[in-house]
């Protein structure tokens, strides 16, 4: 597992008590990928949904990402078109939109 670089953050502030944080252009470099968030640095002490999007390097070697969370560390599991784990970040690039309080 590898830890996602380069973030790029904007916050929004939502009704009530909920934000929408994006996260831009992050790097992934293997099949399962992570990131943790912190009220200090994101604005966020409480992840409630998570979609991500890749924005660039999309192929046959990676087609999916499995978004998923415990607390706020999130975790990107990729795959390829077959559902294998996928094999090649060259160029990779994803989007994160992080739902939470």
């Amino acid at each position: 597992m590898a830890l996602i670089t380069n973030p790029k953050t904007n916050v929004t502030e939502l009704s009530g008590e909920y934000k929408m944080l994006s996260l831009n252009s992050l790097t992934i470099t293997t099949a399962s990928d992570a990131l943790t968030l912190s009220y200090a640095n994101n604005g966020i002490s409480e992840i409630q949904n998570i979609i991500a999007s890749i924005t660039t390097g999309a192929d046959a070697n990676l087609a999916t990402l499995v978004p998923s969370y415990s607390g706020l560390v999130v975790t990107i599991v990729s795959k390829n078109a077959s559902g294998e784990a996928a094999s090649d970040w060259t160029s990779a690039a994803i989007n994160l939109v992080i739902i939470g309080k």
